[in-house]
């Protein structure tokens, strides 16, 4: 069975990366100016050094795609658009993210934390239907981009929040079904053209602007089929990326569902998977075909919905981690020390500090 062990590094930054993170700051200074929202889950340290992590540490490397993300924030309108997920709780993200997912795509965003406090996702290959994802709409493709980047843009700035709480850095954890590739009438992606090109775009921007926020890739049930589209995978993802993968099997068996158990709890599977959930929101069940009527009929007329502040600025997950109250000031540096300075009432044996908008 492959080794189920996470790739990336839990530890905050070094000395040296801190280092690096300050001169990648200075460099692209012109760039942070210009945005609205100096968060420090888009301009901060930690944020910096998943960049520089995910580029193995070729500093420069790491520097033009934090540049090219800055500036893709402002071009896509993705430095505004966040308001309408950040500060969300994820039972709250959930509501907001199950009214707009595509129901062709089938992907649950979180469900939950493993014992490594990694953040689990759920994505159902096997069961996206590519043709009725480019023919049964009413909303542009470019929503669902949005939409999909509006969830990371959430991921990564729930994943600062609990790496500065925890004092490590945290990850998420995916896990991919292909059970049912290119079967009941769908097609495979690689022979519909136009989900193909939207979605080469798609893992592009991911991989580029939301870098190493993934530390495993659980892939299960691959089919025969598997060796043509992880061919085609190689193709889109970086090395870096391919290294997070791990191909368990057949979930059915008590081999792989015991491999399963090592990164996701029994008690947050799926029943599919022998456990107790029945739902996880856009993974399974499918829709059934009423649902997917509802939104064709619905989706393109949503209104959007901003992130309500809470009363005690807290995402109020499992874990009851506290939100940074000024998520979006553009305000001056501030270092992180003092969130461990609030625990331990003393920095004397604390990490180096690492430094936050």
């Amino acid at each position: 069975m492959a080794d189920l062990v996470g790739v990336a590094s839990t530890a905050l930054p070094s000395a040296q990366e801190l280092e690096q993170i300050a001169k990648i700051r200075a460099d692209c200074s012109a760039e942070i100016a210009a945005l609205t929202c100096k968060a420090g889950d888009v301009v901060g340290d930690l944020r910096i050094c998943r960049f520089i992590r995910s580029r193995h540490g070729d500093v420069k490397e790491a520097a033009e795609w934090f540049r090219d993300f800055l500036k893709w924030r402002l071009e896509s309108g993705m430095d505004t658009q966040r308001q309408e997920v950040v500060g969300r709780s994820p039972d709250d993200f959930l509501e907001w993210y199950d009214k707009r997912r595509n129901p062709y795509l089938r992907i649950c965003p979180f469900a939950g934390r493993n014992d490594e406090g990694n953040i689990l996702w759920f994505v159902h290959t096997g069961l996206n239907d590519p043709a009725s994802f480019v023919q049964h709409r009413q909303v542009s493709k470019e929503e669902d981009a949005k939409t999909i980047n509006l969830v990371l843009e959430w991921t990564l700035w729930y994943l600062d929040v609990l790496s500065r709480r925890e004092e490590r850095i945290v990850y998420c954890v995916k896990v991919m079904d292909f059970k049912g590739l290119g079967g009941g009438g769908r097609k495979l992606p690689m022979f519909v053209p136009e989900f193909k090109a939207w979605l080469q775009g798609l893992i592009t921007s991911m991989q580029k602007h939301y870098c190493e926020h993934d530390t495993l890739f659980l892939l299960l049930n691959t089919p025969w089929i598997f060796r043509t589209i992880f061919g085609l995978m190689k193709l889109l993802l970086t090395k870096r990326q391919m290294s997070k993968i791990r191909v368990l099997g057949d979930a059915s068996t008590d081999e792989v569902r015991g491999a399963l158990c090592q990164m996701v709890p029994k008690g947050l599977l799926h029943a599919e998977y022998g456990g107790p959930v029945q739902r996880l929101v856009g993974f399974l069940p499918a829709d059934s075909p009423e649902a997917i009527e509802k939104w064709y009929q619905n989706r393109h007329t949503m209104a959007v919905e901003y992130a309500a502040p809470s009363p005690n600025d807290d995402p109020g997950d499992v874990a009851e981690v506290s939100a940074e109250p000024d998520i979006c000031a553009d305000a001056p540096f501030r270092s992180c020390e003092n969130l461990v300075a609030e625990r331990s009432n003393s920095c004397a044996d604390a990490r180096p500090p690492f430094t936050c908008f």
